[in-house]
């Protein structure tokens, strides 16, 4: 392969892996032109699987984009990708360095990451679905998909979506209603503020405005009369030139689809077994039209992207220089005297590696149980301290943070002790983005988790399917309900299947292998918080019925034999 030339005005080398449509990767090129920065373009055709390539897999694990190249160094996962561009290029900053105001910024992007939980599913069954179904054959879409992946849970995913069975009726009910309660959470935060934090822009916009701007895709339009403080605040960032210069042609295009009845004309019919002849005849028009778009969208996503499929970074065209990242000013002592009580489950893999932080940082704290089993993060009052609705959480003095890697990195940032995230720019992008990998196999862990874990603890404590409506709060949602149902009765709902979630689980292990290898810890040659995340996720992994790799446990008994380790499991 011959050398890239990249072009002047992108000095540093940057390749995004991109595509038009996806929020993620939008918010890493509002980032890019906001601080700046130029860079190349590579295109993952999505509609194609692109992303289950091997060759995009070796790059991004995960298997989603966005992913930056930056000469020789990989970075994936949007929220890592950007905070690493703020690292690395510290002019023009979008993260606050106040850790209280950091860890409020990056408490919109995990409120935005489990709001796109819900929108996800939705999008493929309102649009996605009936525009595959639309332009393929269920055959032309298998073939399709095959040129990138042969990987059964892919091709059963692109065969649920082609049959516009993503979610039951009900299940798209309950995600609808969740979204709509997220944005009025946004609503009720824009009351009297012009941005979202610490009043000036910010990442948090950044991170929360592309998925928003999404909603109407999903037919659940915004409103100046529903949502007066949404409405006003996604007009004046629209006309920031970053956010205009990065709306695609195709995201324009379903902006204006969504202001008409097509797409749920579409949905309706193309579920129906015997449209009548009026309907045959506009889904013969429509299908030629989209066929015609869909043609000319590849043919200039193919120009855009050149010769090569999936082009490799080229990592001798640029080599990044070692940068420390900045640190924070050092917390008032009326601060650091302030006391912590940590919102717990014992089970909680998540809760169990903020335990194990605490110990390594030698810090005091209270406990609050929130046991899951019986849904008590789901309650009302719980969702008053955390609207994530997941444990942990951490209250300090007044103040409260949410998402357990957002806790772990305000601890570290906050309180002396040992450190564990590194100071170098990259190496902290590598801790980031093994739990980044470890968060990725939420999906497939959740439902397994309930089945070997949740399940035999309600048993253990006496609780069926009758017993429900005394144990769990009042006023939870129908739908988590539900699912606690389901999980008494064995069949909690997987994307693909048991088989196959433990096969996905266990191909990301192979990663993890790979690594350890050769080397005692993931990043770096001491124990930082990759190491005590996929720690309390590969400890459990055996109950589940995911045996580790030789590697693997290797490395686990060495981090488990760590005092922290003993001396966070449960009692």
């Amino acid at each position: 392969m011959s050398p890239l030339r990249f072009a002047p005005d992108n000095p540093h080398g940057l390749i995004l892996y991109d595509h038009p449509s996806s929020p993620c990767a939008r918010r890493v090129r509002i980032t890019l032109l906001e601080k700046g920065l130029g860079w190349e373009t590579q295109i993952i055709d999505l509609s194609r699987l692109e992303q289950r390539h091997p060759a995009y897999l070796a790059l991004n694990p995960n298997g989603f984009v966005p992913t930056l190249a930056h000469g020789e160094r990989l970075i994936y996962e949007s929220n890592v990708i950007t905070e690493y561009l703020d690292d690395a290029f510290p002019e023009l900053p979008l993260y606050p360095r106040e850790p209280w105001q950091r860890v409020q910024v990056k408490m919109w992007q995990a409120a935005e990451l489990a709001m796109a939980k819900d929108y996800r599913p939705l999008m493929y069954q309102r649009v996605m679905g009936p525009m595959v179904r639309l332009t393929r054959s269920l055959d032309e879409a298998l073939a399709a998909a095959r040129r990138s992946t042969n990987d059964p849970a892919d091709l059963a995913w692109e065969e649920k979506v082609w049959n516009l069975a993503v979610v039951t009726p009900e299940e798209e009910a309950q995600l609808v209603d969740r979204l709509w309660k997220w944005l009025a959470n946004l609503e009720a935060h824009l009351v009297g503020r012009e941005f979202l934090v610490a009043e000036r822009f910010t990442q948090a916009e950044v991170s929360a405005y592309p998925r928003v701007a999404m909603y109407p895709f999903v037919q659940l339009p915004i409103t100046a009369n529903r949502f007066p403080n949404v409405t006003r605040w996604m007009k004046a960032l629209a006309k920031r030139p970053s956010f205009a210069r990065t709306l695609s042609t195709m995201d324009a295009q379903l902006r204006s689809l969504s202001r008409t009845s097509l797409l749920p004309w579409l949905g309706r019919t193309l579920r129906k077994p015997d449209p009548s002849l009026i309907e045959r005849l506009r889904l013969r028009m429509v299908r030629r039209m989209a066929q015609r778009n869909l043609r000319a969208s590849r043919a200039a996503a193919e120009r855009a992207r050149g010769t090569d499929a999936i082009r490799q970074p080229h990592v001798a065209a640029i080599a990044p220089a070692t940068k420390p990242v900045r640190r924070p000013p050092a917390p008032p002592a009326a601060l650091l005297a302030q006391p912590l009580t940590l919102y717990d489950d014992p089970a909680s893999p998540h809760a169990r590696r903020i335990r194990m932080l605490l110990r390594e940082k030698s810090l005091s704290w209270q406990t609050v149980a929130v046991p899951l089993h019986r849904l008590a993060h789901k309650a009302a009052a719980y969702l008053a301290i955390n609207p994530l609705g997941e444990v942990p959480a951490l209250r300090h003095g007044e103040r409260v943070i949410y998402d357990s890697q957002l806790i772990a990195e305000y601890l570290d940032r906050t309180f002396v002790g040992n450190p564990l995230y590194p100071d170098d720019a990259y190496e902290l992008a590598e801790v980031r983005m093994w739990l980044a990998l470890e968060a990725g196999t939420h999906k497939e862990f959740r439902p397994l988790y309930y089945l070997h874990v949740v399940r035999p603890t309600l048993r253990e404590a006496g609780i069926d399917e009758a017993g429900l409506d005394a144990v769990v709060p009042a006023g939870v949602h129908p739908s988590h309900v539900q699912w606690l149902r389901d999980t008494l009765r064995g069949t909690p709902r997987f994307d693909s299947s048991e088989q196959m979630a433990r096969a996905i689980i266990s191909r990301k292990l192979e990663r993890l292998a790979e690594r350890l290898a050769e080397r005692d810890y993931l990043v770096g040659d001491t124990c930082t918080m990759a190491d005590l995340g996929w720690f309390t996720r590969a400890d459990m992994l055996p109950r589940l019925g995911i045996p580790l790799p030789a590697a693997v446990a290797r490395w686990a008994e060495r981090i488990g034999a760590r005092p922290s380790a003993r001396e966070s499991l449960p009692a």
